[in-house]
Parts: structure tokens; C-alpha cells; sequence
């Protein structure tokens, strides 16, 4: 329990010093990130959800897309600078909840079940900072805790970056993490841009949880 306290407070400390400085990411103003938000709309091809839960959710740059297609939100973050912002910025996003939360000590199940998760460019920190046996725990009580038919979106950048957290080899051992737990892989996509002047590329995924045999 002192170590994962200890790695707790490395996380908050590590993110709150970025959104200290402002938007660290440019995900307000980037006309990259934009159209990467874009692109994983479109690919739930026009589904709206019930419940999601978003994991990682910044100033809630995504969250306000997301609003658009789910009638009832909790987004997490385990910054408070980050959550004060976005609920100063999202007040009239009535049917969202931001919340103070690491997502490795969140009971995923409490709160009932989700029909769609989200976790853009966030299951790399995750390992970077937790043991493998955690990151892939989470993933096994995500998958129980998303509801029959639901969905698991992901975002990750894949290409163009030169950081060791963000390997090819790396996102793909998290993606198939995720197919192993039981998700299937229903569409998949490379999203190409350029963000100051970097060519990158994001790996868009999106996963569901099949019926139970015998279900409807």
C-alpha cells in the first residue's frame, strides 16, 4: 500500500505541474487535436451512449464531443487543476461529472455499468507508472464493468513522437491487453496529421464487449 501511495503521488504531482502551465498539449487550441477529437466521433459511427465514462479527461477537451452523443458522463482525472478547469469551462455541460480520481484506485463497478469507455492517450502513462499486473487488472475490471454490447474507445499516438512511451510495439501490446480481457475489436483506424510541424500518426480503436451467449 506505501508504494502505489508513493506512485500515486508521483502521477498527481507529475500532471499537476503540466496543467500548472496552462494547456501542456495544446488539446484547446491544436488544430491536430481537433481533428483527431473528430475522428474518434466518427468512428462509433453515430452511436449514442447511456452511460460513458471517460478516463483521462484533461480540461475536458473531448468530454464536450462527447456530450453530444451520451446522455450521462463521469469524467475522471487525477489532477485537480485539470478537473477545477474543466468544471469552470463545462458548467453548462449539465449531464457531466468531473471528478478528482486515479482510475487505478477507482472502483470502476461502484457507480453500475458503462456502455462505452474512453481513454484518449492515456493506458501509456498508466503503464509507465503502474506495474504491468495493475494496468492489466484495470483492464480486466473495465471489460467486466462495460455492459453487454458496450463499447471501449482508444486513442493512442502510434507514430512521429520520439518518446519511448509511445513505441509502436508498446500501444499494440495494450491493444491486444484489451482483446485478451475479452473486448472485440470492432473498427480500427490511423489517423494522420501534423502538429508543429511533426508528421504523427494515432491509432484509433474501438472494441466492444460481446453478449453473453443466450442473451438478446
Amino acid at each position: 500500500m506505501a508504494d502505489r501511495k508513493l506512485t500515486h503521488e508521483k502521477a498527481q504531482a507529475f500532471f499537476e505541474e503540466l496543467w500548472s502551465r496552462g494547456d501542456p498539449w495544446e488539446l484547446e487550441t491544436s488544430e491536430f487535436e481537433q481533428a483527431k477529437y473528430d475522428q474518434e466521433i466518427l468512428i462509433l459511427d453515430g452511436r449514442h451512449y447511456e452511460r460513458a465514462l471517460e478516463i483521462g479527461c484533461g480540461v475536458g477537451s473531448f468530454t464536450r464531443r462527447l456530450a453530444s452523443i451520451s446522455r450521462s458522463i463521469l469524467a475522471l482525472d487525477i489532477s485537480p487543476s485539470a478537473i477545477a478547469r474543466a468544471r469552470e469551462g463545462q458548467a453548462s455541460l449539465s449531464a457531466v461529472e468531473f471528478r478528482v480520481q486515479n482510475i487505478i484506485d477507482f472502483d470502476v463497478h461502484s457507480e453500475g455499468s458503462w456502455d462505452l469507455v474512453v481513454m484518449s492517450e492515456t493506458i501509456y502513462y498508466l503503464g509507465w507508472l503502474y506495474s504491468f499486473f495493475d494496468v492489466a487488472w484495470l483492464a480486466a475490471e473495465l471489460f467486466a464493468a462495460t455492459r453487454d454490447s458496450g463499447h471501449l474507445l482508444m486513442a493512442n499516438t502510434i507514430g512521429g513522437v520520439d518518446d519511448y512511451l509511445l513505441r509502436p510495439w508498446i500501444i499494440r501490446t495494450y491493444h491486444d491487453m484489451f482483446v485478451n480481457v475479452g473486448y472485440q475489436p470492432t473498427s480500427e483506424k490511423i489517423f494522420n496529421g501534423t502538429k508543429n510541424g511533426v508528421p504523427i500518426d494515432v491509432l484509433i480503436s474501438l472494441f466492444t464487449k460481446p453478449k453473453k451467449e443466450g442473451t438478446l
